[in-house]
């Protein structure tokens, strides 16, 4: 075990849509993402989400394609944006939460 293992990004059990799966943070590989996902720009965060969901579905499926996650639900979606956050160590803004609740109703 090198000195840098402890660093490494370790798995966390995670709910989406009732079933649960092993999902890894986001590494510095990455990071273009999540600071891409803070951007005040909706069209960049959107796309930086995309990337962000894309990433996750690939942990849960190596092989799923980008076509296969533009089919997701909606349902799903504040599954997913809460993993993001949580196995990331972030908080989903204000802004977000209400665009969840509303995409919701």
């Amino acid at each position: 075990m090198s000195k840098i293992d402890r660093f490494l990004a370790k798995p966390m059990e995670v709910t989406i849509g009732g079933e649960n799966y092993m999902i890894k943070p986001f590494t510095v590989k990455e990071i273009s993402i999540l600071t891409r996902m803070s951007s005040k720009d909706d069209e960049v965060k959107a796309k930086a989400m995309e990337e962000a969901i894309f990433k996750v579905m690939q942990q849960i499926d190596s092989e799923v394609t980008k076509e296969q996650v533009e089919e997701i639900s909606m349902e799903y979606l504040e599954d997913i944006i809460n993993v993001i956050a949580k196995v990331n160590g972030t908080e989903i803004d204000p802004a977000k939460a209400k665009l969840l609740e509303e995409l919701r109703k």
